[in-house]
C-alpha cells in the first residue's frame, strides 16, 4: 500500500468506527460500542506502528543514534 493508500483507509476505518458507534450507542449496546472504538483503535494501530518505526530508523540514521 502506498502512503495515500494508508491514509485513506484509516479515513475509512473512522468513517466506519464512527458510523458503528453511533448505530450501537442508540441501540443501547453502549459496551458493543465501546469495543468497536478499541478494535478500530488497534487496527489503525497495526497499519500505522510499522511507518512509526521506519521513521524512526530513518532518523536515528540521519543523526546516528547507533
Amino acid at each position: 500500500m502506498d502512503d495515500f493508500g494508508v491514509l485513506f483507509f484509516l479515513a475509512g476505518l473512522a468513517i466506519a468506527v464512527t458510523i458503528l458507534h453511533i448505530l450501537l450507542k442508540q441501540a443501547g449496546r453502549e459496551e458493543y460500542a465501546y469495543l468497536t472504538l478499541i478494535f478500530g483503535l488497534i487496527i489503525a494501530l497495526m497499519k500505522v506502528i510499522p511507518y512509526v518505526a521506519d521513521l524512526f530508523e530513518e532518523v536515528s540514521a540521519v543523526i546516528k543514534l547507533y
